[in-house]
């Protein structure tokens, strides 16, 4: 019976967020700087925001894809130049015979 009434009176979970990259004295700084009426300063440049991951991975994918279409262009610009030059030759070599 313990178990029964227990389960339904037990207090829901609550939600913590700990930030993981989260500054205390950036933070403190910040708010002074609010206070004294200038700028909060911004992260430093060495230090990555939410999505850089996903946006470098997303631009290394973009420029992969770009570079495989001009090499998939020059492949089928040889292509054609190849069957041009092949017909040519034939051109030219029943042209020799018929003379």
């Amino acid at each position: 019976m313990f178990g029964i009434g227990q389960s339904l009176r037990r207090k829901p979970r609550q939600f913590s967020y700990n930030p993981r990259y989260y500054d205390a004295e950036l933070e403190a700084r910040n708010q002074r700087r609010i206070e004294l009426g200038h700028a909060p300063i911004e992260k430093e440049e060495g230090e990555r925001k939410p999505g850089d991951l996903l946006r470098a991975r997303s631009q290394q994918r973009q420029q992969r894809a770009e570079q495989e279409l001009a090499t998939r262009r020059k492949s089928n610009a040889t292509r054609v130049l190849f069957v041009v030059l092949l017909i040519v030759g034939f051109y030219l070599l029943l042209r020799s015979i018929n003379f």
